[in-house]
Parts: structure tokens; sequence; C-alpha cells
């Protein structure tokens, strides 16, 4: 008998009891009908798919140690063994299998009956930022796409490291002479996940019969919605609110005071990120600010940051570093950074949840509810400049 069967068995067990809870008596069944778990019907369907993925895992190792035999070898070949009410079905197809018709059937019916077959139901956001550390694109689009380092979280909060103080002291040491030692400075920051959600308008369920795109076209909106909230605060979130404390309020940000012109002093921050030894990745930069230096005319009429191919590049400004134009920056204001060091924490990624029940049953209508968890922080604050374009 292999050492992981109890295991297997435990898992199928409950899987089963699941299942019998779930038949509707008439050769299919209704999540609705479980009462061992609690939750909408996607958190139990979610509940189901993760033990038929667990049954799935054990019958592998299963195989893979070639240990089974009689009764345990039969029961990771099928999944399930007993007298359970829903034994017949899953032994036909496993338990992976039916938690695999269990989703399909679902999906068919919410593609069938619309929003009422998804009665309290949730959905991914499929414009969800991705987790992980990965390259900034070349053209990024949005703020959200300068942050590199993205991380998931397993609970509502977490710590990180934040560099205070960063000076070097490295030289050329003759022998036996004492080596100089250079200042590395980082504090522990305890922070926590904050939650950005809003909510749409009742929307009559017709709607959603006689306009298939009238869904997908609420669920990209609404996770936009979120998104463009969450990099808002990212950069202005205030410590005192119940949002992310963005860029502008992180103690040990760089500023860059207005001098001149604004090409002048888009070009001090850049020097005063080069002499602090930083490497910028992107400008952000507000649409009416980036507007007017498009329009800065010299004295003969001609446009200042015109190239000779005729576009408005900038190069003596900018240099190769690209710029994003995004609303996320207050107007007379410019970010300048190396944006991989600051990190965004994911806990739950942005979901679509839709209702029609209590007194939207009553009227034949559905809300929907854009909503995710996530937390900013900036690990090294000297990587950041604030430039002030305001005269």
């Amino acid at each position: 008998m292999a050492q992981n069967y109890p295991a297997f068995q435990a898992a199928r067990e409950e899987l089963s009891q699941l299942l019998a809870e779930a038949d509707d008596g008439q050769g299919g069944f209704d999540l609705a009908k479980i009462r061992s778990i609690s939750g909408t019907k996607a958190e139990k369907l979610a509940k189901i798919k993760a033990l038929s993925d667990r049954l799935a895992e054990l019958k592998a190792m299963g195989d893979a140690s070639g240990e089974l035999s009689g009764d345990g070898a039969q029961a990771f070949k099928t999944g399930v063994t007993g007298s359970h009410k829903a034994a017949t079905t899953s032994t036909a197809h496993g338990a992976r299998q039916w938690a695999q018709d269990a989703a399909q059937a679902l999906t068919k019916a919410a593609e069938k009956h619309g929003v009422k077959a998804l009665t309290s139901g949730s959905v991914d956001a499929p414009t969800m930022v991705r987790t992980g550390l990965f390259a900034m694109p070349s053209n990024p689009a949005r703020l959200l796409d300068l942050i590199v380092d993205v991380q998931s979280v397993p609970g509502n909060e977490f710590e990180y490291l934040q560099q205070t103080v960063r000076t070097d002291n490295a030289a050329a040491v003759v022998d036996a002479a004492t080596k100089p030692t250079s200042i590395y400075t980082v504090a522990s920051i305890q922070d926590r996940v904050r939650v950005y959600a809003h909510l749409s308008e009742p929307i009559p369920l017709r709607l959603f019969a006689d306009h298939k795109d009238l869904r997908p076209f609420l669920e990209s909106e609404m996770t936009r919605g979120v998104l463009d909230a969450l990099e808002e605060d990212i950069v202005s979130g205030a410590v005192a609110g119940e949002n992310v404390v963005g860029i502008l309020n992180t103690t040990g940000i760089g500023t860059t005071a207005y001098a001149t012109s604004v090409p002048v002093t888009l070009r001090k921050a850049l020097t005063a990120m080069q002499t602090a030894h930083e490497a910028p990745t992107a400008w952000a930069l507000n649409p009416a600010d980036a507007e007017a230096l498009d329009l800065l005319l010299t004295a003969d009429g001609e446009y200042v940051g015109s190239s000779a191919d005729g576009q408005f590049a900038y190069s003596n400004i900018f240099g190769q570093i690209p710029r994003v134009i995004t609303t996320s920056v207050p107007a007379g204001t410019a970010l300048l950074a190396d944006w991989s060091q600051c990190r965004l924490y994911v806990r739950e990624g942005t979901r679509i949840d839709v209702d029609s029940s209590g007194a939207l049953f009553d009227t034949n209508r559905a809300k929907f509810r854009a909503e995710g968890r996530f937390g900013f922080a900036v690990n090294r604050p000297s990587a950041f400049r604030v430039v002030d374009l305001t005269a």
C-alpha cells in the first residue's frame, strides 16, 4: 500500500460527500445544495476542483511509485470507491473528470442563460496584472507596465525592506590599512494590502440576452476602473487614508525644483539621477504637461522638440528613456524613476462578481462588482525623483 493512500482516501471521501450533496436527483447536480461547505457557487466549485486536483496529484504519485495493488490501485485509477450516492457517476469518469464535467456544465449554463446562471458568482478578470519578475515592455502603455516586480502574498499583511541610506566609501587601500566602511541602511516596513473595488449600476437582464458583447464590455471597463484607481494611489496615495502609500508621500524620494523652463527642469532631473548613480527606466508625465512640451515653440515658431525626421523626440532631454503619459501623475509634476525599485503586492487579483438576488431579482436586474486586493512598496526611495514643472 503506498504511503500516500490514506491521504488519497480521505480526499476521495470528502469529494464523494460533496457530490452526494450536489446530486439533484435527476442525473445532474446543483452546487447550491451543498451545505457542508459555505460560500458562493463559484467558491464551492473552486473547492471541488481543488479536491479533484489533489486526487489527481495523489494518483500520479501512486502510479509513479508502483506500490499500489488491489483496491488501492483501483481507487487511484477511478478516483472513487465505496457506495456513496454519487459514486456511479464518478466511477465512470473519475473524481477529477466529474469536477471537470461540473465546471463545463456550469460554463455552458452561464453561456446559455447569461447573468442568471451566475447569480452571486465570480470570474477572474482577464486583464489582471501578472505576477512575477519580468522585463518592462519596450513601449509601456500605462504606469502599471513600469512595475516589473509583482509578487503574490498569502495573507493580508506583508513585510519588505526599504533602503534609507546608501553611502559608497569603497577606495584603494594600502597593505595593512583598515578598509573603509560603506553604509547601506535598510528598514523593515510592515504594511497590508488594500481593497480596490466599485459597483455597476443595476442593469436589466434582458440586455445580456439581447447583446452578447455587453458582459465582456462591462468586465473590461470595470477591471480598467480598478487598475486606474490603483495606479492613481501608487502615485499619490496618502498615509492617512485607506490607500496604498504612494510615491509622492514616501519619505526619501528625490525632488527637482523648477528651473528656467520645463525642458531645463527635466534635464536637470536626469542629471541629478545620474549623479546619484541611479539608472532610471522610465518617465511618467501628465497628458497636459506632455502636450505643453510637445507644442513648445522657439522664437522663430519652430517646435522645440522636433527632430530631423519630424518626430517630437526631445532626445536631448529624455535620452533613450521611454515616457508614459498618464493621468495618474498630477498636472505640473513629472516622475523619473528606476521602476524596478518598487514592488506591487497582489493578494487577490481583480475579479468580477455579479448578483441578481434580493431586490434585484424582483426587478429582473443584475449588478456587477469589480474588486482586487493590492499593496505597494518603494524599496529604494532614492531611485525615484519628483520633478516640479510649475514656474
